[in-house]
């Protein structure tokens, strides 16, 4: 996958991630297509603006094409959502490496979205770098959250990133997985 781009977003992408983001949404798929991954809530432009500006939109790119994407924001900007406000509000008594996640400096990873011809090929691993070359130097972790009823996704940010698996949590009568990682320094040049 070397002719894949990583970068950040500009406003241009943004119609280019909405299809990417819509086509795997878990209201549009069937049962048996939701076996290979899904995003759970929908998102327009503006939402994508306001994530971009808050911390980071990343995008892989292949010849102009929007491949996969993922996002990152700050709790500040996420508490206005209830899912991502509940899931802090868990913080205090969820430990990562020994100590309870409100110590960390940590910001919100995801939505994660790849275009099904491009999963397994390092993409997500491509976005994951470049997503933490632009938060390096003001997050020492990051907290994602997947959904029990989505094995792929979990599977992928366990084996292939290494997110380390915190704790179960329910939201409106849905299982999910929090998860918690590092964010390693940038290394001194």
């Amino acid at each position: 996958m070397t002719d894949i781009i990583f970068r950040r977003a500009s406003a241009a992408d943004y119609p280019d991630i909405l299809v990417l983001h819509r086509k795997n949404l878990f209201s549009n798929l069937s049962d048996q297509s939701r076996q290979n991954g899904f995003v759970s809530i929908d998102m327009d432009d503006s939402q994508l603006a306001a994530i971009n500006e808050d911390l980071a939109v990343i995008v892989a790119v292949q010849e102009k094409l929007v491949v996969g994407y993922v996002c990152g924001t700050t709790q500040e900007y996420s508490v206005q959502f209830p899912l991502l406000k509940h899931m802090m509000s868990l913080y205090q008594e969820t430990l990562f490496q020994g100590q309870p996640l409100s110590n960390y400096h940590s910001f919100l990873y995801g939505p994660v979205c790849i275009a099904t011809a491009y999963r397994g090929t390092g993409v997500l691993q491509g976005l994951f770098q470049a997503l933490l070359a632009q938060i390096a130097t003001r997050f020492n972790a990051g907290v994602a959250f997947v959904a029990k009823d989505n094995p792929r996704s979990l599977r992928a940010h366990t084996q292939k990133l290494g997110m380390e698996l915190l704790t179960d949590f329910e939201f409106n009568g849905k299982s999910y997985v929090m998860l918690g990682f590092t964010v390693p320094p940038l290394p001194h040049s």
